[in-house]
């Protein structure tokens, strides 16, 4: 396996079971939602249903996954970290795409009919948090909130993976201790504000720390352990 194309393969087959399932498990809460939003109709529309549920879990857990499947496969096959890294990465990107495109039509599906009075409901879109939105601006949401989940659920799985549990949950403990000391002690009006009045800029700033924390990945496991570490070794 000394070509991209090898790690890419292995990783997209695993990927695309998950993908299967997830499409399904989406397609059925959409189909829910919409006979609620029958059985319910009424003269105002109201918003009912998240059907990003799936697809957005599938951003933060796949990670994990990988390390504990496909990461031993492509190393077994003759593959290497840096390959399974950028094969992870870049089929993310593809799937991301995919189930984009999948919500939205949903989306726009749901507005369509209750438009033309057939239901009353539309699904929750993490678009509608960002004021004044463009239906154009919703597909790039759903991008940014899984690019922010996937970043982060590669960084954590990756310092697991290298670093081990018991470091994993040092870490944790200390930036959770870091965030009750700032909400109980500092001023987070300001940051709540800021959160509420400029949604989109917010978003942007998640995906820009999500991008970095990828590269930070690249680096912590691009010459990583074959096995995840278990010892309580301080040692890098």
């Amino acid at each position: 396996m000394n070509t991209f194309n090898g790690p890419f393969r292995v990783i997209f087959e695993d990927l695309r079971i998950q993908f299967y399932i997830l499409t399904v498990a989406t397609l059925v809460l959409s189909i829910v939602y919409l006979i609620i939003g029958k059985i319910l109709s009424s003269h105002d529309t109201f918003t009912i249903g998240a059907s990003f549920g799936p697809y957005y879990s599938l951003y933060i857990y796949y990670p994990f996954l990988a390390y504990t499947k496909a990461y031993k496969y492509t190393l077994s096959l003759g593959g290497t970290r840096k390959q399974f890294l950028l094969s992870t990465i870049a089929n993310i990107g593809l799937f991301l795409l995919m189930t984009t495109f999948i919500l939205n039509f949903f989306y726009y599906l749901t507005d369509y009919l209750s438009n033309q009075g057939i239901i009353s409901t539309s699904l929750i879109h993490m678009g509608d948090l960002v004021k004044g939105a463009s239906p154009l601006l919703y597909p790039w949401i759903d991008l940014l909130w899984g690019l922010i989940l996937f970043g982060i659920g590669l960084f954590v799985s990756s310092f697991w993976f290298y670093f081990g549990t018991i470091r994993t949950m040092v870490g944790a403990t200390f930036l959770l201790v870091l965030a009750i000391s700032y909400i109980a002690l500092g001023d987070i009006i300001p940051f709540i504000e800021f959160v509420n009045n400029e949604h989109l800029a917010f978003v942007h700033i998640l995906a820009g720390i999500s991008c970095l924390l990828i590269v930070l990945s690249y680096f912590i496991m691009r010459n990583g352990p074959l096995e995840r570490c278990t010892k309580l070794n301080f040692s890098i």
